[in-house]
Protein backbone atom coordinates (compact mmCIF):
# COMPACT_ATOMS: atom_id res chain seq x y z
CA UNK A 1 0.00 0.00 0.00
CA UNK A 2 1.17 3.79 -0.77
CA UNK A 3 1.95 5.37 2.37
CA UNK A 4 -0.52 8.73 3.35
CA UNK A 5 2.26 10.79 3.48
CA UNK A 6 -0.76 14.30 3.15
CA UNK A 7 -2.03 12.35 6.73
CA UNK A 8 1.49 11.97 7.96
CA UNK A 9 2.46 15.58 7.70
CA UNK A 10 -1.14 16.66 9.12
CA UNK A 11 -0.96 14.23 12.34
CA UNK A 12 2.81 15.49 12.87
CA UNK A 13 1.30 19.28 13.21
CA UNK A 14 3.06 20.35 9.42
CA UNK A 15 1.45 23.01 7.44
CA UNK A 16 0.76 21.37 3.61
CA UNK A 17 -0.83 23.81 0.80
CA UNK A 18 -2.73 22.61 -2.05
CA UNK A 19 -4.54 23.97 -4.89
CA UNK A 20 -8.27 22.52 -5.90
CA UNK A 21 -8.65 21.58 -9.13
CA UNK A 22 -11.77 22.22 -11.36
CA UNK A 23 -10.86 21.25 -15.03
CA UNK A 24 -9.78 17.69 -14.39
CA UNK A 25 -6.68 18.44 -16.06
CA UNK A 26 -3.87 15.53 -15.12
CA UNK A 27 -0.97 18.19 -16.79
CA UNK A 28 -1.96 20.35 -14.16
CA UNK A 29 -1.96 18.24 -11.50
CA UNK A 30 1.37 17.13 -12.72
CA UNK A 31 2.41 21.21 -12.98
CA UNK A 32 1.37 21.53 -9.02
CA UNK A 33 2.91 18.23 -8.13
CA UNK A 34 6.02 19.49 -9.63
CA UNK A 35 6.39 22.73 -8.17
CA UNK A 36 6.18 21.48 -4.88
CA UNK A 37 2.36 21.50 -4.12
CA UNK A 38 1.59 19.02 -1.23
CA UNK A 39 -2.10 18.31 -2.71
CA UNK A 40 -4.40 18.57 -5.10
CA UNK A 41 -8.11 19.22 -3.85
CA UNK A 42 -9.58 17.21 -7.19
CA UNK A 43 -13.33 18.85 -7.08
CA UNK A 44 -15.93 17.09 -8.24
CA UNK A 45 -19.15 18.86 -6.73
CA UNK A 46 -18.69 21.45 -8.71
CA UNK A 47 -16.99 20.15 -12.06
CA UNK A 48 -18.58 18.02 -14.04
CA UNK A 49 -15.95 15.46 -13.27
CA UNK A 50 -17.27 12.41 -11.66
CA UNK A 51 -16.04 9.37 -9.33
CA UNK A 52 -15.00 7.07 -12.71
CA UNK A 53 -11.95 6.23 -14.96
CA UNK A 54 -11.08 10.05 -15.24
CA UNK A 55 -10.25 10.74 -11.64
CA UNK A 56 -8.36 7.39 -11.34
CA UNK A 57 -6.04 9.20 -14.31
CA UNK A 58 -5.73 12.16 -11.91
CA UNK A 59 -5.04 10.57 -9.60
CA UNK A 60 -1.88 8.50 -11.34
CA UNK A 61 -1.02 11.89 -12.49
CA UNK A 62 -0.69 12.77 -8.68
CA UNK A 63 1.18 9.96 -7.98
CA UNK A 64 4.01 10.11 -11.37
CA UNK A 65 4.47 14.29 -9.94
CA UNK A 66 4.64 12.89 -5.67
CA UNK A 67 1.54 14.86 -4.66
CA UNK A 68 -1.25 13.76 -2.44
CA UNK A 69 -4.85 13.70 -3.41
CA UNK A 70 -8.21 14.67 -1.54
CA UNK A 71 -11.43 14.11 -3.56
CA UNK A 72 -14.47 16.29 -2.82
CA UNK A 73 -17.26 14.58 -3.28
CA UNK A 74 -20.50 15.16 -4.83
CA UNK A 75 -22.92 13.86 -1.88
CA UNK A 76 -22.39 12.07 1.62
CA UNK A 77 -22.75 8.89 -0.41
CA UNK A 78 -21.21 5.60 0.20
CA UNK A 79 -20.43 4.47 -3.23
CA UNK A 80 -19.15 7.94 -4.46
CA UNK A 81 -16.95 7.42 -0.96
CA UNK A 82 -16.00 4.14 -1.48
CA UNK A 83 -15.27 4.11 -5.30
CA UNK A 84 -12.89 7.82 -4.94
CA UNK A 85 -10.62 6.07 -1.95
CA UNK A 86 -10.53 2.53 -4.06
CA UNK A 87 -9.27 5.01 -6.99
CA UNK A 88 -7.02 5.76 -4.56
CA UNK A 89 -7.64 9.37 -3.48
CA UNK A 90 -5.80 9.85 0.14
CA UNK A 91 -8.92 11.36 1.67
CA UNK A 92 -12.52 12.64 0.96
CA UNK A 93 -14.11 16.37 1.55
CA UNK A 94 -17.68 15.81 2.33
CA UNK A 95 -20.00 18.70 1.15
CA UNK A 96 -22.85 19.81 3.63
CA UNK A 97 -22.13 18.11 6.62
CA UNK A 98 -24.88 19.65 9.11
CA UNK A 99 -25.07 17.13 11.65
CA UNK A 100 -23.69 14.01 14.11
CA UNK A 101 -25.58 11.60 11.83
CA UNK A 102 -23.83 12.98 8.19
CA UNK A 103 -20.64 12.90 9.41
CA UNK A 104 -20.97 9.31 11.28
CA UNK A 105 -22.20 7.69 7.98
CA UNK A 106 -19.26 9.54 5.82
CA UNK A 107 -16.77 7.56 8.17
CA UNK A 108 -18.85 4.46 8.34
CA UNK A 109 -18.91 4.56 4.37
CA UNK A 110 -14.97 5.21 4.30
CA UNK A 111 -14.08 2.30 6.61
CA UNK A 112 -14.13 -1.29 6.22
CA UNK A 113 -16.08 -3.56 8.96
CA UNK A 114 -15.70 -3.86 11.84
CA UNK A 115 -15.13 0.00 11.87
CA UNK A 116 -17.57 0.77 8.67
CA UNK A 117 -19.80 -0.54 5.98
CA UNK A 118 -17.19 -0.03 3.38
CA UNK A 119 -17.61 -2.16 0.21
CA UNK A 120 -14.78 -5.05 -0.09
CA UNK A 121 -12.84 -5.77 -3.09
CA UNK A 122 -9.33 -6.71 -3.91
CA UNK A 123 -9.37 -5.86 -7.27
CA UNK A 124 -8.77 -2.13 -7.41
CA UNK A 125 -6.35 0.15 -7.93
CA UNK A 126 -5.90 1.12 -4.21
CA UNK A 127 -5.67 -2.55 -3.02
CA UNK A 128 -2.80 -2.91 -6.52
CA UNK A 129 -5.24 -5.11 -8.03
CA UNK A 130 -4.62 -7.61 -5.48
CA UNK A 131 -1.57 -8.32 -7.41
CA UNK A 132 2.14 -9.51 -6.14
CA UNK A 133 2.67 -9.56 -2.09
CA UNK A 134 -0.87 -8.38 -1.41
CA UNK A 135 -2.08 -9.23 2.07
CA UNK A 136 -5.92 -8.68 2.50
CA UNK A 137 -5.62 -8.32 6.36
CA UNK A 138 -2.90 -5.28 5.94
CA UNK A 139 -4.79 -3.53 3.25
CA UNK A 140 -7.92 -3.89 5.69
CA UNK A 141 -6.15 -2.46 8.72
CA UNK A 142 -4.06 -0.30 6.74
CA UNK A 143 -7.10 1.55 4.87
CA UNK A 144 -8.62 1.87 8.04
CA UNK A 145 -5.83 3.66 10.25
CA UNK A 146 -5.05 5.90 7.00
CA UNK A 147 -8.66 6.97 4.61
CA UNK A 148 -8.71 11.08 5.81
CA UNK A 149 -12.69 11.87 6.19
CA UNK A 150 -12.84 15.81 6.16
CA UNK A 151 -16.64 17.57 6.78
CA UNK A 152 -17.14 20.27 5.22
CA UNK A 153 -18.06 23.17 7.53
CA UNK A 154 -20.32 25.58 5.55
CA UNK A 155 -23.88 25.33 6.58
CA UNK A 156 -25.36 27.44 9.46
CA UNK A 157 -26.63 24.04 10.78
CA UNK A 158 -23.10 22.65 10.94
CA UNK A 159 -22.31 25.45 13.85
CA UNK A 160 -25.31 24.93 15.28
CA UNK A 161 -24.48 21.57 16.37
CA UNK A 162 -21.12 22.02 16.31
CA UNK A 163 -20.15 20.46 19.29
CA UNK A 164 -21.57 16.81 18.58
CA UNK A 165 -20.05 16.98 15.33
CA UNK A 166 -16.28 17.28 15.90
CA UNK A 167 -16.80 14.96 18.61
CA UNK A 168 -17.40 12.30 16.25
CA UNK A 169 -14.05 9.84 16.05
CA UNK A 170 -12.83 9.55 12.97
CA UNK A 171 -12.40 13.45 11.91
CA UNK A 172 -8.91 13.91 9.93
CA UNK A 173 -9.32 17.69 9.51
CA UNK A 174 -12.37 19.97 8.89
CA UNK A 175 -12.60 22.17 5.74
CA UNK A 176 -14.28 26.11 6.23
CA UNK A 177 -16.50 26.56 3.36
CA UNK A 178 -17.16 30.64 3.85
CA UNK A 179 -18.64 31.31 0.67
CA UNK A 180 -21.40 28.55 1.29
CA UNK A 181 -21.45 29.45 4.88
CA UNK A 182 -22.84 32.91 3.53
CA UNK A 183 -25.40 31.84 1.35
CA UNK A 184 -26.38 29.74 3.78
CA UNK A 185 -26.54 32.67 6.46
CA UNK A 186 -28.53 34.54 3.43
CA UNK A 187 -25.56 36.71 2.54
CA UNK A 188 -24.25 36.66 -0.84
CA UNK A 189 -20.42 36.55 0.23
CA UNK A 190 -17.90 35.20 -2.25
CA UNK A 191 -14.83 34.33 -0.16
CA UNK A 192 -15.04 36.90 2.33
CA UNK A 193 -12.73 35.67 5.31
CA UNK A 194 -12.46 39.31 6.46
CA UNK A 195 -16.54 39.71 6.66
CA UNK A 196 -17.40 40.31 10.34
CA UNK A 197 -19.92 37.25 10.70
CA UNK A 198 -17.87 34.80 8.72
CA UNK A 199 -15.18 35.56 10.74
CA UNK A 200 -16.98 34.92 13.74
CA UNK A 201 -17.88 31.52 12.51
CA UNK A 202 -14.66 30.89 11.58
CA UNK A 203 -13.38 31.83 15.16
CA UNK A 204 -15.73 29.72 16.93
CA UNK A 205 -14.53 26.98 14.64
CA UNK A 206 -11.08 27.73 15.41
CA UNK A 207 -11.51 27.71 19.38
CA UNK A 208 -13.41 24.69 19.03
CA UNK A 209 -11.05 22.60 16.69
CA UNK A 210 -8.51 23.55 19.00
CA UNK A 211 -10.28 21.84 22.15
CA UNK A 212 -10.31 18.63 19.89
CA UNK A 213 -7.04 18.77 18.37
CA UNK A 214 -8.56 18.97 14.76
CA UNK A 215 -6.47 20.32 12.40
CA UNK A 216 -8.71 22.79 9.73
CA UNK A 217 -8.49 23.29 6.10
CA UNK A 218 -9.62 26.90 4.52
CA UNK A 219 -8.85 28.34 1.16
CA UNK A 220 -6.67 31.59 1.87
CA UNK A 221 -8.64 34.45 0.18
CA UNK A 222 -7.40 36.76 -0.49
CA UNK A 223 -4.41 34.38 -1.70
CA UNK A 224 -1.60 36.53 0.28
CA UNK A 225 1.33 35.17 2.41
CA UNK A 226 -0.37 37.85 5.67
CA UNK A 227 -4.14 35.86 5.11
CA UNK A 228 -1.81 32.52 5.38
CA UNK A 229 0.03 33.00 8.44
CA UNK A 230 -3.29 34.44 10.26
CA UNK A 231 -4.49 31.13 9.20
CA UNK A 232 -1.79 29.51 10.51
CA UNK A 233 -2.25 31.04 13.66
CA UNK A 234 -5.58 30.34 13.78
CA UNK A 235 -4.72 26.52 13.43
CA UNK A 236 -5.13 26.04 9.99
CA UNK A 237 -2.70 23.47 8.93
CA UNK A 238 -4.15 23.06 5.14
CA UNK A 239 -3.92 25.81 2.72
CA UNK A 240 -6.13 26.06 0.02
CA UNK A 241 -4.08 28.41 -2.79
CA UNK A 242 -7.60 28.72 -4.64
CA UNK A 243 -8.00 26.65 -7.84
CA UNK A 244 -6.71 26.20 -11.24
CA UNK A 245 -9.49 28.44 -13.08
CA UNK A 246 -9.34 31.39 -10.36
CA UNK A 247 -5.41 31.54 -11.09
CA UNK A 248 -5.31 30.97 -14.77
CA UNK A 249 -7.55 33.39 -15.10
CA UNK A 250 -5.99 35.58 -12.50
CA UNK A 251 -2.60 35.24 -14.76
CA UNK A 252 -4.58 35.92 -18.39
CA UNK A 253 -6.08 38.87 -16.59
CA UNK A 254 -2.35 40.74 -15.92
CA UNK A 255 -1.21 39.78 -19.05
CA UNK A 256 -4.01 41.55 -20.94
CA UNK A 257 -3.60 44.90 -18.54
CA UNK A 258 0.41 45.19 -18.09
CA UNK A 259 1.20 44.00 -21.70
CA UNK A 260 -1.53 43.46 -24.49
CA UNK A 261 -3.54 46.46 -23.70
CA UNK A 262 -0.70 48.87 -23.20
CA UNK A 263 0.68 47.50 -26.54
CA UNK A 264 -2.27 47.55 -28.47
CA UNK A 265 -2.90 51.11 -27.50
CA UNK A 266 0.39 52.70 -28.25
CA UNK A 267 0.60 50.52 -31.98
CA UNK A 268 -2.81 52.55 -32.01
CA UNK A 269 -1.39 55.69 -31.41
CA UNK A 270 1.34 55.47 -33.66
CA UNK A 271 0.07 54.35 -36.54
CA UNK A 272 -2.75 57.20 -36.21
CA UNK A 273 0.13 59.96 -35.51
CA UNK A 274 2.54 58.29 -37.76
CA UNK A 275 4.84 58.58 -34.87
CA UNK A 276 6.37 55.07 -32.95
CA UNK A 277 5.09 56.06 -29.56
CA UNK A 278 6.88 52.73 -28.32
Amino acid sequence: MKENHLKRAIDQGCIVAGMTLYTASPVLVEVLGYCGFDFVFIDTEHSALSVDMRLEHLIRAAEAANISTVVRVKANDEAMIRNAFEAGAQGVIIPHVKSRADVEAAIRSAKFPPRGIRGTAAEVRSACYGVGKFSWEEYIEYSNQNTMVIPLAEDKEFFDNIDEIIDVDGISAVNFGPSDLGMSLGLPLLYQLDSPIIKEYFNKLSTKAREKNIPLMCPVAPPTLEKAKELVEKGVRMLILRNDIFNFQGICQQLITNIIEPLKKSLCLYMEGGENML
